[in-house]
């Protein structure tokens, strides 16, 4: 549990990144279960949400949540306010990525631009086997409603009473989700990309999940857009003192907790320091509610001793970590240096779970190495842009030259002949 590394360190990071690569086993079964849905809609939701979340129900219909009002009784009203202010915080923050359409002059006679709208149906996959999600149920679908999606559909497994918690219901109505449905894992993405008697297909699934969830996301791109691989729980920890060292052992432990694939990991040119860590884990592994689950996830835990601060951030960029605290009080020198990471979170006091609840920056994050190339969710994974073009007839003969020889170099003169009978 929780070894040091100071050598190998990036035939490690590797190993960390290929720790959720697609089975083939899991990607024939998925497979079988999209050709189902494809072929027998609602029937087959129906088998499946019996099979794998051992709740029946009589017909498709009983699959959408219609009534929304049992659960503002079930949920107590200071946790109505928390969520409310949970959502006001993440709405703030998400209000400075929404795109402004924009024109502008390429030249004489010739205006360009762009105007941004939304998507017109969105999917939204919250997670449920193994806790409530209520934090996904917002952060979801708070950015697709800044954007102006006009259809939001929320997709949550059912409890074997054939209930959704009642919490996830509130935050998915306080934060303007149009259809909630109890449907879980594989066989709601496919249920939303390929849409059924009941459940009308959407053009974009976002939201994390296990590896079913992830694989059967990446099976269905193409028929519908997703917004990107977010799969089990990561965390990279840097830090130096071994005064923070209680704090980074939590930190690991929390993120931890959500699944016993999570990895977690943390750096520091301090072997006193991670000695620390490590004892400090066993020390508050007991205390924890979910220790069965974060002790299979420490076994793949790492902790990496390097030996420049330099190291430190190889690691960071390497790693490319889901999430990075800088459990630093020099993380302003470190920011402009990382490249590659979901959401860092800086300094002694800012907590992951900040980020995850309730301070504004999404907590659907890219995992596995994919923040190289990905970042977190927002406002413009549920918006598209138009490219706006217009020429004047000057602008267009000022051009007829050049597009005359780009077009003879591809051979296409059909082309050029647009251009041609603009101008005769």
């Amino acid at each position: 549990m929780l070894s040091i590394v100071s050598e190998s360190i990036e035939s490690t990071i590797k190993q960390l990144h290929q720790r959720n690569a697609a089975s083939p086993e899991i990607h024939t079964q998925l497979r079988k279960m999209a050709k189902a849905i494809q072929t027998n809609g609602d029937s087959a939701l129906l088998d499946y949400t019996s099979q794998f979340d051992n709740c029946t129900f009589g017909s498709a219909r009983e699959l959408l949540v219609h009534d929304r009002e049992y659960a503002y009784d079930r949920v107590s009203d200071t946790a109505i306010a928390a969520i409310q202010r949970a959502i006001e915080n993440i709405r703030r923050y998400h209000r400075h990525q929404v795109p402004k359409d924009w024109r502008s002059s390429g030249g004489p006679g010739v205006r360009y631009g762009a105007q941004y709208r939304p998507l017109d149906a969105v999917g939204l996959y919250v997670p449920g086997g193994r806790a409530p999600l209520v934090s996904t149920a917002i952060m979801t679908a708070v950015p697709a409603a800044i954007a102006g999606v006009p259809r939001m559909v929320m997709a949550t497994p059912p409890q074997p009473d054939g209930s959704i918690h009642p919490a996830i219901v509130v935050a998915a109505d306080l934060a303007g989700v149009h259809e909630i449905y109890k449907l879980g894992g594989a066989q709601a993405i496919f249920g939303l990309a390929y849409g059924t008697e009941c459940i009308p297909a959407v053009d974009k699934i976002v939201g994390p999940g296990n590896q079913y969830v992830t694989q059967a996301k990446q099976l269905v791109y193409g028929t519908v857009d997703i917004d990107k691989p977010a799969g089990p729980s990561e965390v990279l920890i840097a830090v130096e003192s071994i005064e923070y060292a209680a704090r980074a052992a939590a930190d690991l432990l929390c993120q931890l907790e959500h699944d016993p694939l999570a990895v977690g990991c943390i750096v520091s040119t301090q072997l006193a320091t991670l000695q620390a860590i490590r004892a400090e884990v066993v020390r508050q592994l007991p205390e924890r509610t979910h220790r069965t689950t974060i002790k299979t996830a420490l076994d793949h835990a790492v902790l990496f001793h390097v030996k420049h601060p330099a190291d430190v951030l190889a690691v960071i960029n390497q790693v490319a970590s889901e999430h990075l605290v800088l459990l630093r009080d020099d993380f302003e020198s470190l920011l402009p240096k990382i490249r590659h990471a979901g959401s860092i979170f800086c300094g002694p006091h800012t907590p992951v779970t900040a980020g995850d609840y309730y301070a504004g920056p999404n907590h659907v994050l890219p995992t596995s190495g994919s923040a190289r190339f990905a970042s977190p969710l927002g406002v413009m994974d549920y918006m598209k842009y138009n490219a706006i073009l217009t020429y004047d007839a000057n602008a267009l003969a000022n051009a007829e030259d050049d597009l005359a020889i780009l077009t003879d170099l591809e051979g296409l003169e059909a082309h050029f002949n647009a251009v041609a009978v603009r101008l005769s």
